[in-house]
């Protein structure tokens, strides 16, 4: 998977779109003036609003997965390449493939997930209407998003 920017992005938006690409072992590209189409069918784009990085839009041919966010500290941590898994209750479980990650909430999954002891992990809470997404490293915090539950769509199309 292929992750970019806006076509301007801020300081804050490249930093943040290249901790995720780490983490979820995309491959980070700077866009300019590249158009989408040149990235191929299957993409991911961090929008901004007002220089912050606020909307991840996944591609698969169409817009497969959405979320409007707003990010906490973006701490830099060094980072292997092993398969991130997802702990609590997932509201996208359907657009987790998009993401390379396992969901421990699955009993197989749990097993895989228990036998890979990845040191990737990402935490999701829910406060109130909130859904707080922690992502975590060797029990590092690197970065943390808060979103609202309806600003998350996943459209759980299988190709």
């Amino acid at each position: 998977m292929i992750l970019t920017t806006s076509r301007k992005p801020g300081r804050k938006t490249r930093r943040f779109a290249k901790v995720m690409s780490r983490f979820f072992n995309w491959t980070y590209v700077q866009r300019g003036k590249t158009p989408v189409s040149e990235l191929g069918n299957r993409y991911a784009i961090v929008q901004e609003i007002k220089g912050n990085p606020a909307i991840l839009k996944i591609y698969d041919g169409v817009e497969v997965f959405s979320m409007r966010f707003s990010v906490g500290e973006i701490n830099k941590v060094k980072m292997g390449r092993e398969v991130p898994v997802f702990y609590g209750k997932v509201p996208f479980s359907r657009c987790l493939r998009y993401f390379n990650a396992l969901s421990a909430d699955e009993k197989v999954s749990r097993k895989v997930a228990n036998a890979l002891l990845s040191p990737k992990s990402v935490f999701i809470k829910k406060k109130d209407n909130k859904i707080v997404l922690e992502l975590v490293y060797d029990k590092r915090t690197v970065t943390r998003m808060i979103s609202d539950e309806r600003w998350i769509f996943c459209s759980g199309k299988v190709r």
